[in-house]
């Protein structure tokens, strides 16, 4: 069977209001099947942001990840270490039950990403310091970097050359403490499934296991791990990388090293790809010091693989301000700031280890 990102299954009723919510001009398109207009996906010039299957009243828009290939690969005896998303404390509360039971399956290594974060803000500010750059626009949100490689090339020269917080994660697994991959990400977000399969991201990360499909396969399996041991993160102490998932969370983590910059903070499809199409005509010095975006209103904690919806923005914010918190914690001394010490990082890790190259798809108009 085809692998298909984003398809339309037979609950579709053709309301249409997949096209109505996608920000893609022609990349849903209505065929007659029987009776009915069936809508269906043209993968060129979708982007993954999800906001079809958000929108779907129906479930009749649907996804494919790598949960099925995931555990199957496990159960093969495969050795597979995992990165776990830091919206991973927001959908999941019994999470460290749930790393527990992945290494019961043999999972040797599990790290967080938020680790990998910290060293992405590094990443950001010692790239933009040593290149006297601003106006960069942030790339953790694998549907952005689609939508400007597809439909704003012009702006490749100002999206971050900088991985996001999962590569950088998974480059520092590989290139610093010898765990060799292929990995698997535990991830609120469809469209990271296009990032790993860039070739620019070197393979390093080959399954995307959703929230929604991993507690799918969980549950019609009826496996409860709840009530089983706890396991947690083999990495070192993260800092604020633990709020990336949250909105403006990458401003939260450059102001605490950096003070007084213009930040432009964007979220939500409705804002992200307007301020895009604008952003390609704003030059010298009435563009923001750096661009923080997504293209989830409420952040990756309520991505559109997640667990969550937007009515639980309240109960998510409470849980991720409480992991601000015990990372705000992690001070060892009052001043200095929470989590790694980047000093640290200018020591033992290579800038250029977490540069990354973009390749524009430019969609031609029709």
């Amino acid at each position: 069977m085809d692998f298909k990102k984003i398809f339309t299954n037979e609950n579709c009723v053709g309301c249409h209001l997949c096209i109505k919510n996608c920000i893609c001009n022609e990349a849903n398109s209505a065929e007659k099947e029987g009776d009915t207009f069936i809508v269906n996906v043209d993968e060129d010039k979708c982007i993954l942001c999800g906001e079809c299957v958000r929108n779907c009243m129906y479930g009749s828009r649907d996804y494919n990840d790598d949960t099925d290939a995931f555990f199957n690969d496990l159960r093969a005896g495969k050795e597979i270490p995992v990165i776990a998303a830091p919206a991973l404390r927001s959908n999941f509360t019994d999470w460290p039950q749930l790393i527990s039971y992945l290494k019961s399956l043999g999972v040797q290594t599990v790290f967080d990403a938020s680790f990998g974060a910290d060293i992405c803000t590094w990443a950001y500010l010692r790239y933009m310091t040593a290149n006297d750059v601003t106006g960069l626009v942030s790339q953790p949100c694998p549907a952005v970097v689609n939508y400007i490689e597809k439909y704003t090339p012009e702006l490749l020269p100002r999206l971050a050359p900088i991985h996001s917080p999962t590569m950088c994660t998974a480059i520092y697994m590989s290139t610093y403490k010898n765990i060799p991959g292929p990995y698997a990400f535990l991830s609120p977000c469809i469209a990271k499934t296009d990032e790993f399969s860039d070739p620019n991201t070197n393979g390093l990360v080959r399954y995307n296991v959703t929230f929604k499909k991993l507690a799918d396969y969980l549950n019609s399996r009826g496996i409860d791990y709840s009530k089983g041991a706890s396991a947690f993160f083999d990495n070192d102490a993260h800092g604020l990388g633990s709020i990336f998932s949250c909105p403006g969370g990458l401003t939260t983590n450059v102001e605490q090293h950096v003070k007084g910059k213009s930040i432009s903070r964007i979220e939500g499809d409705m804002n992200v790809y307007s301020f895009l199409d604008r952003y390609t005509d704003e030059k010298g010095s009435d563009v923001p010091f750096l661009v923080d975006i997504l293209n989830c209103q409420f952040g990756c904690n309520i991505g559109p693989g997640s667990l969550c919806s937007p009515p639980d923005e309240y109960k998510v914010e409470k849980v991720m301000h409480n992991v601000q918190t015990e990372a705000e914690g992690n001070k060892p001394d009052e001043g200095l700031p929470p989590g790694p010490d980047f000093t640290e990082f200018d020591k033992t890790l290579k800038l250029s280890d977490f540069y990354r190259k973009y390749t524009a798809k430019p969609i031609a108009s029709t």
